[in-house]
């Protein structure tokens, strides 16, 4: 791929590890490949994206970036989650520039003001692979190509959402079947209304 390393696709707003308030409660924005049977776990904290908030009934609601300065996949989507689009989004998809490594970790060779080199083809590939993966075009019939065509290198990663009580990590917090039954109604209550032309 030209730039994009890895991605995410209608990850859930609800399962997101939004930490607590302060020093050392960053949250965590878990992904797994499965790996020899094993969840593969990265926290996409720190990923340097460009994403798209979606509302419930799957309509690209806004469309951003990190990496300017500070900013990084994490900040943003808690400042959206706080801020005047915090009721109107309900899951994100995101396409990151650094690499995950062998140790978990993302990669520090990518960085905002890194080059990145490709062909014109490689690069009209990649915006149309971005751009079917969060529109979903129904008269597409072929989805997203991530790969580049070349023999000696991958194309781009798919990450699906880690929960942990999934694998049997943790237990399901209390409310939370309550707090998704909410969120459904919430986004039935929007269809009604786009229905009825409100």
């Amino acid at each position: 791929m030209l730039a994009i390393r890895c991605f995410g696709h209608f990850w859930s707003k609800d399962l997101v590890d939004w930490g607590t308030r302060g020093k050392g409660g960053a949250g965590r924005l878990l992904g797994y490949q499965l790996r020899d049977r094993e969840p593969f776990v990265v926290d996409f904290n720190g990923q340097i994206a460009v994403y798209a908030l979606f509302s419930t009934n799957r309509e690209v609601v806004y469309v951003g970036q990190t990496g300017s300065g500070n900013q990084r996949l994490m900040l943003r989507l808690r400042q959206h989650s706080q801020g005047n689009l915090r009721d109107r989004w309900t899951h994100f998809s995101w396409f990151g520039l650094r690499a995950v490594t062998g140790q978990r970790q993302l990669s520090e060779h990518q960085k905002p003001e890194s080059s990145c080199g490709g062909t014109n083809k490689q690069a009209l590939d990649e915006i149309e692979a971005v751009l079917l993966q969060l529109f979903e075009p129904r008269l597409n019939k072929q989805g997203p190509r991530w790969k580049n065509g070349k023999q000696d290198e991958r194309g781009a990663e798919e990450f699906l959402q880690y929960v942990p009580w999934e694998f049997g990590e943790e237990q399901k917090p209390i409310g939370f079947e309550t707090q998704l039954i909410n969120s459904k109604i919430d986004g039935l209550s929007e269809r009604i209304d786009k229905l009825n032309g409100k």
